[in-house]
């Protein structure tokens, strides 16, 4: 199957009007890339790293997704845009607006996470405001964790008092659903 057209195109932030085809896809881009990465030391790979000038966290999404579309076909990494969509890792959140920065998931994460408890960008799926949760928990951003970072990412996610990332199926978001659908486990 052909790379459906408009994968990263900005404006998908409301969770229900991201088609399944285009949330399929993201995700299967997101896990061929994190899935080829073998070590802690590969993420935030310089390559993908976001433009500090955009239009906000929408942009910063699509611009990591665009660059890591170009290494995908650049490193010959065939994706599989078939749903559903298979995946070994597990499926993380973070909310920005809840976080304190205390930098303890960094610590606990050997550097999974960054200071400001940010998952790598290499792990970003996509951004999304959910304008029926509370105020705190409205913007969120959704990240594929491979197996080889699944005890890092729990690690930090573990000494993270605020819950400003935690596991996609310790969670209530709308969209929940629709990723479990969209995955199948190996």
């Amino acid at each position: 199957m052909q790379i459906p057209a408009g994968i990263w195109k900005l404006g998908h932030i409301e969770p229900s009007l991201l088609s399944d085809e285009l949330l399929g896809a993201r995700l299967a881009e997101s896990i061929t890339w994190c899935d080829s990465l073998l070590t802690l030391a590969d993420f935030r790979a310089t390559t993908l790293e976001p433009n500090m000038f955009h239009d906000g966290p929408d942009d910063l999404v699509c611009s990591v997704g665009q660059s890591r579309q170009s290494l995908l076909r650049y490193r010959k990494l065939p994706v599989s845009y078939q749903l559903p969509t298979v995946a070994a890792g597990r499926i993380m959140l973070y909310f920005p607006d809840e976080n304190l920065t205390d930098g303890a998931a960094g610590d606990a994460s050997d550097g999974f996470f960054d200071a400001f408890n940010l998952p790598p960008f290499d792990t970003w799926i996509s951004f999304f405001i959910e304008q029926s949760r509370p105020r705190s928990s409205q913007r969120y951003l959704l990240c594929y964790v491979p197996p080889s970072a699944i005890a890092a990412a729990d690690a930090g996610i573990e000494v993270n008092p605020e819950e400003c990332i935690v596991w996609l199926d310790k969670s209530d978001v709308s969209i929940r659903q629709r990723v479990d659908r969209s995955l199948r486990r190996k």
